[in-house]
């Protein structure tokens, strides 16, 4: 009897960059908001000349800016659709207060806003419309100060 081999490789050979698939994203992405090479430049943070060669099958990217290009598309393309804007907001505000040990009491002074309402936003009662967006804009204003 013939030995069984515990293992198996498996190989494939393409004449592809690994790149290929992400200037078709790319492409994608551009037709889908109507981006030009300049906002698609700014949004990716890559230089003109950068998105043009990898658009182009000339340059090269690092590791690292594949993987910041491949979450922002993922992000733009499917992020938003299957989030209410009030849970993202209630994340945000659940980070900040565990990521910076802020208390209710803190987090409302900071957003001028009364503690009872950031807790009833949370818990995601009913709370004035003008007190909600008020809780959301501040909310994320600290998130980008913060992390800033």
């Amino acid at each position: 009897m013939g030995k069984f081999r515990d293992r198996v490789e498996v190989s494939f050979i393409s004449h592809s960059s690994q790149f290929d698939y992400l200037k078709e994203d790319i492409q994608e992405l551009a037709e889908k908001f109507n981006f030009n090479h300049q906002q698609l430049s700014k949004i990716l943070d890559l230089s003109i000349n950068e998105l043009e060669d990898l658009l182009n099958h000339k340059g090269n990217i690092t590791n690292e800016q594949q993987e910041k290009i491949e979450n922002k598309m993922t992000m733009l393309n499917f992020g938003f659709e299957s989030f209410d804007a009030k849970e993202r907001v209630t994340l945000i505000l659940n980070n900040l207060l565990s990521d910076y040990r802020l208390t209710t009491e803190s987090l409302s002074k900071i957003i001028s806003v009364e503690e009872k309402e950031i807790i009833d936003f949370r818990k995601a009662q009913l709370i004035d419309r003008n007190v909600e967006m008020k809780i959301c804009v501040n909310v994320i204003m600290l998130h980008f100060v913060l992390h800033n």
